[in-house]
This record gives structure tokens, sequence and C-alpha cells, in this order.
């Protein structure tokens, strides 16, 4: 039996470098991907936290593009040698969401998520299957092409909560999804303010030279309505997934909150008055949907600042070290400064 290293979850707080039988082509619409890069998410270190849905003994890792080296005898979209960037998520395209349009609340997602519920990037070679892999060109480099799932998802939220040029946006969080909706932002808004409590994150968002605010320095809300003369934002973004009620403080009347970030352990207390008096919308996403191929065209246009997105590139041995470089000290599970925005494993 042919073998290829990983990286495994084992369980809330352990992931282990080992080796593990390769993949095997079975189906006729199997796509086997040789893994170039994969990017550290921070769903990853939520997942290793148990503060989001996971599954024991899996192979983690959803940002990630490689070759195709096999497929099987119905697949069209691809051939082999074909670089591709890969939408974790397969859709059934028959349930009841996908069949409206909403195929982001696809019920077959909790058995198919690569990364997640099946084996994903965190390893040399992913079994995917075709209507997830995503042909991308010679010009778009390995590393940056982990971001395509990454920018799809952005580019999602972006499309629902439908940003105008005329829009003020306060952006809570700047860590990479934050960063991508800030570069966004930033050529789409007529103001852009973003928060960040992270020292190390803080200098790489104050390289885009929008203000940015830090929460522990700033009666936040004093500030917000200093900044747009007593009005608030017509956007609120909560990147980190612990800011939905914060944002609903921070918005103007009519105005829209983006719930994205996610953290399924926090808990928070919200006036419903607030929303109804104040006819705010409050939309919620969190992964892609019809947005790979844009994502692609976006990063291979070079038109989104990524100079400062990327921190380094280590082998997947050295990955669980990595942890402790985006806030989470494996050893004893407490959370640590950042000294990283996107760590990118080479296998």
């Amino acid at each position: 039996m042919k073998k290829m290293e990983a990286l495994l979850f084992k369980d809330i707080g352990k992931i282990e470098f080992t080796e593990l039988a390769l993949p095997e082509v079975r189906a006729q619409n199997q796509v086997l991907v040789k893994v170039a890069a994969c990017g550290i998410c921070g769903t990853d270190v939520k997942i290793l936290e148990g503060k989001h849905a996971y599954k024991k003994d899996t192979v983690l890792g959803h940002e990630f593009a490689g070759e195709v080296v096999e497929i099987g005898s119905a697949v069209t979209a691809v051939a082999v040698g074909d670089r591709v960037a890969l939408d974790n998520n397969s859709r059934c395209g028959i349930c009841e969401f996908c069949r409206s349009g909403q195929s982001s609340q696809c019920t077959e997602l909790k058995n198919r998520t690569l990364g997640i519920f099946q084996n994903g990037g965190y390893a040399q070679y992913v079994l995917g299957t075709e209507d997830i892999c995503f042909k991308i060109p010679d010009s778009l480099d390995d590393i940056t092409a982990t971001q395509v799932e990454t920018l799809a998802t952005v580019l999602n939220g972006m499309n629902i909560v439908q940003m105008q040029p005329y829009d003020s946006v306060l952006i809570l969080g700047c860590g990479p999804i934050g960063y991508l909706f800030a570069a966004i932002a930033r050529n789409a808004a007529t103001k852009v303010v973003q928060t960040e409590i992270d020292p190390f994150r803080l200098t790489v968002a104050k390289k885009f030279g929008h203000p940015i605010l830090n929460p522990d320095e700033f009666d936040l809300e004093a500030e917000v309505l200093k900044i747009t003369n007593g009005k608030k934002f017509d956007i609120v973004i909560d990147a980190i997934g612990t800011q939905l009620a914060n944002a609903i403080k921070y918005v103007t009347p009519g105005g829209k909150v983006l719930a994205f970030g996610m953290d399924s352990s926090i808990d928070v207390t919200i006036k419903p008055y607030d929303i109804t008096r104040n006819a705010i919308k409050v939309l919620g996403s969190y992964i892609g949907q019809n947005t790979m191929v844009p994502a692609i065209d976006m990063l291979d246009s070079k038109q989104l600042e990524m100079d400062n997105f990327f921190s380094e590139t280590i082998s997947l041995k050295d990955g669980p070290e990595a942890f402790s470089k985006l806030g989470l000290d494996l050893e004893n599970m407490d959370h640590c400064a950042k000294s990283a925005m996107k760590i990118v494993m080479i296998p």
C-alpha cells in the first residue's frame, strides 16, 4: 500500500505528523490532486480549540492548490496535469437548498466538506470530486492560489452585503478574513475603518493606510460617532465571529451588519428592539457560493493588496509548531501573541 505524509487532527488540541494510505480514485467523478501548498486557516485554529464543528481523525486543510494526477472515467472538467484550486464544499445539487439557490446551506455539507469532515490539504495528496476543482492559470503562483477558496468566501459575503461606492464600512478584525475584506472595501467604499487588538496584526493592518483602531485603547463607540459625524457606519462586518453585539452598536439606522467570522463558543446578548427600531439588516455568510471563478480572476489580476498577507512558508512536518504563531499554544491550550498573518505549508 502506497503511503503519504499528512497532518492528522486527532482531537481537540491534538494534531500529529504521520503517514496515511495514499487516496485512490474509485468513483467516476473523483479527482486525485497532488497538493502544492496549503494555508493554515483561522477555522483550523478554532477546530483545534473545539470552537468549530469537527471530526476526529481527519486531515485538516481547506485552503489548498495543486496538480491533478489522476481522474475518474467520467471527469471532463479537468485533466491530468492541470493546476487547480479547490472549493472544499461539494454540494449535492439536489436538496431543497441547492435547488433554491442557497447551496451554501446544502444538507450534505456536514458529510462532504474537505478539511473538516473529509480529509483535506494538510497532506501530500487529496481526493476530491470534479465539481470542486477549478483550473488556475500558470500566472497564478501556488502560494497565492491557496487563497482562492478563502477569497471566494469573502466575495460571497460582499455579494450578500451589496457594498456600494458611497458606503462607509467598519471591519471588525484584521486576521486573514478581515484583511481580504479590507483589501476589497478600500477599492469599493467611500470610507473604510478597521479594528484589531493583536499587536502583530495591528502592524499589518496599518500598512493599508486607512484608520485602524485598537478597542483596548479607544472608546470604540465614541470613536465611531466621531469618525462618522454621529451617523455610524453604513456597513459593519464582523470578521472575528465574536462581535455581533458590538456590530449592531456601530451600524447606522438602516445599515447592514454582516456576521461572517465563526466561533461556536460565543453567546451574545442583543436587544431585538434596537434592530427593529433602527431597521438594521443582519446578514450571515460563511462560505463561497459561485465565487471561485471570480476569486481566481481577482488574484490573477493582482488588483488586491496582498504584499503583507503571507507571513511565511513552512514544511508539513513543522505544521504543529505553526499554531503558536497564529495565537494558539497547543501544549497548554492557551492563547498567545500572534506573530503571523497567513502561514502556508508545502508538503
